[in-house]
């Protein structure tokens, strides 16, 4: 009874396939004509380039703050004098100079073997300020998010080998 019931409805779908008509590809004149003046396509396409230009400068703000704020939190935690407190406090985004990186490029390969430490992801920068320069990793886009950067590493040069002064506790 069970297997009559199963090849009565195999053999209805099989039925309903044949009937449709093979010229049939499933467009329409409206789905073949994407040059139309009217649609939701078009403007959800406008709408969207247009809230793009407004949200330029929050996401330039947003990404110098990451860098920013890990770039100072790096120097002051190898150097806490009282003159790195006032370069510290001087460091803006007008007086930094950043660059994302890519996993291809063979600098970032070249250092990363020699460093194995340090992991490659999607999101990573290098900020440089004076003779400070980090190299900056982020799990999310750090142009949509307040967030501290995954890994860092600050290199820069200093007068002698022995210049890094550890705070005292």
């Amino acid at each position: 009874m069970i297997l009559v019931i199963a090849m009565t409805g195999i053999g209805s779908l099989v039925l309903a396939q044949t009937t449709t008509s093979p010229n049939n590809t499933g467009s329409t004149p409206e789905t073949e004509n994407h040059d139309g003046k009217e649609g939701q396509d078009k403007e959800f396409y406008e709408y969207y380039y247009k809230t793009q230009a407004e949200n330029l400068p929050l996401k330039k703000a947003k990404l110098e703050y990451n860098l920013i704020r890990t770039l100072k939190k790096e120097i002051l935690s190898r150097d806490y004098s009282k003159a790195n407190l006032e370069l510290v406090k001087k460091i803006e985004g007008s007086n930094i100079k950043y660059e994302r990186v890519y996993r291809d490029s063979k600098w970032v390969r070249g250092f990363l073997s020699q460093m194995p430490h340090l992991n490659v992801l999607d999101y990573m920068y290098i900020v440089k300020h004076d003779k400070y320069m980090c190299f900056l990793t982020f799990e999310t886009n750090p142009e949509s998010y307040l967030q501290e950067a995954r890994q860092s590493q600050l290199l820069f040069t200093g007068n002698d080998k022995f210049e890094i002064v550890i705070p005292k506790p």
